[in-house]
């Protein structure tokens, strides 16, 4: 595995744990405020990205 590869791996891999988190604690997810999470950690990602991560979680439409 390359590392761009891996590194966005663990970034998808962030994102999907933020976002299980946020939706059991609050029962619903924006990808924005994910974003800002995750640019906040400093995990380079942008909205598209967060939004295909959620759709595979069937936690966005």
């Amino acid at each position: 595995m390359s590392a761009r590869h891996h590194a966005a791996r663990q970034r998808r891999t962030f994102i999907a744990r933020v976002a299980r988190t946020m939706h059991r604690e609050h029962g619903q997810v924006s990808p924005s405020e994910i974003t800002h999470v995750a640019l906040c950690a400093g995990w380079r990602t942008n909205n598209t990205e967060v939004r295909h991560v959620l759709e595979r979680l069937r936690l966005h439409r």
